[in-house]
């Protein structure tokens, strides 16, 4: 095995091991949804803006009645229990943390949605789908964590069906931003992002890949906001003793809630939906 083999191996590893040891953490600070709200209106509770991104990505991507729907990087679950409960879709959850995976079949099983949304343990870079038999691969700030990218676009076409759609929510470097920029390697160092794309990088590869993109949006103003929501809940009295029991890698996670706080506010950095279909 070569060593950028190795080094990918590892940073995997380093994944499953961050999302299954924060698997509480997460919970506490952020909720089932471990995603960025959608501000569409002032004063709305974090839960519901959460709910807005997913709404707003099935309504962009037509997510209707009945789909079959990979949902990659799912966390505890939660947007796949809304689309089946919302749009009546059969959905497949695959994390590579397994932690992730046992949280969220206790939460279809307590929803009463374990019939309807399935989880599997595996890796995002080697997804266990046949060709053609998806109609929609889903994918809210996962990609993030992957090294290869474009491979991950060329497998959505291949395991979509003609007319299937690939509905992305992603972290996006800015078109003109070069990857060495230092708030970029901040959030990237913070975050186990081995690089992030930019939309340009996105369209690009959709196209290669024989897949249509239909909509392209910039939603940073609309979701900036989970930043300042959970700088605040950082500086609560209780919190300051915790991060003394946290390790370094952690601690270092917790202080990129600034890096990618101010890599949104300069511009270097900008939250990109993608929708793109199969012919």
């Amino acid at each position: 095995m070569g060593s950028r083999a190795n080094a990918g191996l590892s940073l995997r590893k380093s994944i499953a091991r961050h999302y299954d040891s924060l698997a509480l953490l997460y919970r506490t600070f952020w909720g089932e949804h471990i995603h960025h709200g959608l501000w569409l209106a002032d004063d709305v509770p974090p839960r519901i803006a959460q709910e807005q991104l997913v709404a707003h990505l099935a309504e962009r991507a037509g997510v209707s009645g009945a789909e079959r729907v990979l949902d990659v990087g799912c966390g505890y679950g939660a947007p796949a229990r809304w689309l089946a409960n919302q749009r009546d879709c059969r959905v497949t959850g695959v994390t590579i943390s397994g932690a992730q995976a046992r949280l969220a079949r206790r939460y279809n099983a307590r929803s009463g949605c374990d019939e309807r949304v399935d989880i599997v343990h595996a890796d995002a870079a080697a997804l266990p789908v046949r060709c053609g038999t998806v109609d929609v691969v889903w994918v809210i700030e996962c990609l993030e964590h992957l090294e290869d990218k474009r491979s991950f676009v060329e497998e959505t076409a291949r395991i979509l069906r003609p007319g299937g759609r690939f509905a992305l929510c992603t972290w996006q470097r800015g078109d003109a931003v070069p990857e060495s920029e230092p708030l970029i390697q901040g959030v990237c160092e913070a975050f186990l992002c081995p690089s992030l794309a930019s939309a340009e990088e996105y369209r690009a590869w959709c196209d290669c890949a024989g897949l249509k993109v239909s909509c392209s949006e910039d939603l940073t103003p609309q979701v900036r906001a989970t930043w300042d929501i959970l700088l605040e809940r950082t500086r609560r009295p209780w919190v300051a003793p915790l991060r003394w029991l946290l390790d370094h890698e952690v601690r270092r996670f917790v202080d990129g809630f600034t890096t990618i706080a101010l890599a949104y506010a300069s511009g270097v950095m900008s939250y990109g939906l993608l929708v793109a279909s199969k012919p």
